[in-house]
């Protein structure tokens, strides 16, 4: 991922979201993604957690569907 945006997790203080440029992107930045990103030991990123952003609307439906999020 090539990090556009971040800001630090309202659910953990030590990691951040972010959104940016894809890693699967052919070169055109068309492809967008979000990482939940977590520090390791050093203060780096660790590697995972980059989701597409167009997937995002059916996840959150899903976690709604199942319980697992409500929007109030």
């Amino acid at each position: 991922m090539i990090p556009e945006h971040s800001e630090k997790s309202r659910t953990n203080p030590n990691c951040e979201l972010r959104l940016g440029v894809a890693s699967w992107a052919k070169g055109d930045n068309t492809e967008k993604s979000v990482k939940f990103a977590w520090l390791d030991k050093n203060g780096k990123v660790a590697r995972g957690g980059e989701f597409p952003v167009k997937a995002l609307k059916q996840a959150l439906e899903f976690a709604i569907r199942k319980g697992y999020v409500r929007l109030n």
